[in-house]
This record gives structure tokens, sequence and C-alpha cells, in this order.
């Protein structure tokens, strides 16, 4: 199974806690071999009470809360993104879900550095026309 966008973030952020499989499965009563599938993308659509399990134990900030949160939603949002944005605390919420809702023609997806620089370009430039 590819990897998914939700099962980035969910990796990134039980990193960022330096918890094993087990240890979130422990502190969020979800089993962990189900953690497991998720992050791997093998399983691809958690409920909302098992998102707030794992929300409440990983303790990411607002926004990547919300992100993650998301995500479920979205299941074909690319990972590579995901894990650009979670890596930078300055790309808002707003402007991850419209790079992340951008559809490209053909089979070149630009790298989400450049998606992003995109997308706050074209939101200055409405700003500027207001």
């Amino acid at each position: 199974m590819p990897q998914t966008g939700l099962g980035v973030a969910i990796k990134t952020l039980r990193e960022r806690r330096t918890l094993s499989l087990r240890e979130i499965g422990q502190l969020s009563s979800v089993d962990h071999a189900y953690v497991y599938r998720l992050e791997t993308g093998e399983k691809t659509n958690p409920s909302q009470d098992l998102i707030e399990k794992l929300l409440k134990v990983l303790k990411p900030t607002e926004r990547d809360a919300a992100l993650v949160t998301w995500l479920v939603d979205h299941a074909d949002a690319d990972p590579n993104l995901v894990e650009f944005v979670l890596q930078d605390s300055s790309i808002g919420i707003d402007v991850f879900t419209m790079a992340a809702g951008v559809r490209h023609r053909g089979n070149a997806r630009p790298d989400p550095a450049t998606l992003i620089t995109r997308i706050k370009k074209a939101l200055e430039d409405d700003d500027e026309d207001d």
C-alpha cells in the first residue's frame, strides 16, 4: 500500500513525541497494530473518535491537529506535501488545504515547496486586488 498523508502525519507526530507504536497504543487505548496500519496506508478510514484518542496522546499544535483532522476526510492528499507542511510551522492550515486541493495536468506534480510558494503568491495577489 502506498503511504497516505494521514499516515505520514500520524507517524511524524508520534516520532516528535518519541513514542513507539506500543507506547502510543497503550496511552491511547488504540491497538498499536492498527496505528501501524494507519501509518503505512493499509488502513485509511479511521473514526473521528479514534483520531481524537490519538491526538490526545500526540499533543500536536492546534494547526497540526487541524491538519490531521482534515486528512481523515481527504485520503488523496499528497504525503510529500503533508511531510513538508509538518516540517514548516509557518505554513497555515488554509494554505495547506489549498495546496492539497490543487489538481495537476499531466503526470508531473510540482514539488511541495514550489506548490506552497504558488499558493502564497496567489493569496498575496488576491489581497492586493481587494
